[in-house]
């Protein structure tokens, strides 16, 4: 009798187990696929698809920058503003602008590509390389190379601060400036992976 009661507590005992690791097998999977559906979602930037005609539009300006170096503050103070489609870490841009506040200013025209190099929280930072010409006499060459720190303090606007070099030149002339300035973008937010919210 005491042998049939030992072995009657000895299958309860294996039955208890294999339902516990049964629910954890079951639990764990159901973890797995979680991450998996979150880590393959249609935010997730390495799986995105180029598609040009459904990317969002965003529109980024910055108001006010300055040039390094000796010059009237009306000299040295620039401004434009650019207009483009985002494909999750990547903007790409139109932008159109002037090089000084003064009436005879050369105004440019630039292509840009802005990727989104890191996140952390509402605080991103992003890259910028631009080629474009600038209307003046000498048709000069503009070349760009910007790094900038924004922070997205709306679903749709971000404010940052840019600092970046602005290379020109022509057949006579060539010029290399610094500049250090303030931007807007206006688009759907990012995620800590770079994957647009909403888009």
């Amino acid at each position: 009798m005491r042998i049939y009661v030992q072995l009657a507590l000895v299958l309860i005992n294996l039955l208890v187990r294999t339902d516990l690791v049964a629910q954890s097998a079951k639990a764990d999977t159901t973890k797995k696929q979680t991450y998996y559906l979150i880590s393959r979602s249609s935010e997730d930037s390495t799986r995105s698809i180029f598609n040009f005609k459904a990317a969002p539009i965003y529109v980024r300006t910055t108001p006010f920058s300055i040039y390094t170096g000796a010059g009237s503050p009306r000299d040295r103070i620039a401004q434009n503003i650019e207009i483009g489609k985002s494909f999750n870490v990547i903007d790409l841009g139109i932008s159109f602008g002037r090089n000084s506040l003064r009436p005879d200013t050369t105004l440019f025209l630039e292509g840009r590509v802005t990727m989104d190099v890191a996140n952390y929280g509402i605080f991103a930072n992003e890259m910028t390389i631009g080629a474009g010409r600038v209307f003046d006499k000498q048709r000069s060459l503009m070349l760009e190379l910007t790094y900038s720190i924004i922070a997205q303090i709306a679903p749709r606007v971000g404010i940052g601060l840019t600092t970046g070099y602005y290379d020109f030149s022509s057949e006579t002339t060539d010029a290399s400036k610094t500049f250090y300035g303030i931007y807007l973008r206006f688009g759907l937010m990012r995620t800590d992976s770079g994957g647009l919210l909403g888009g």
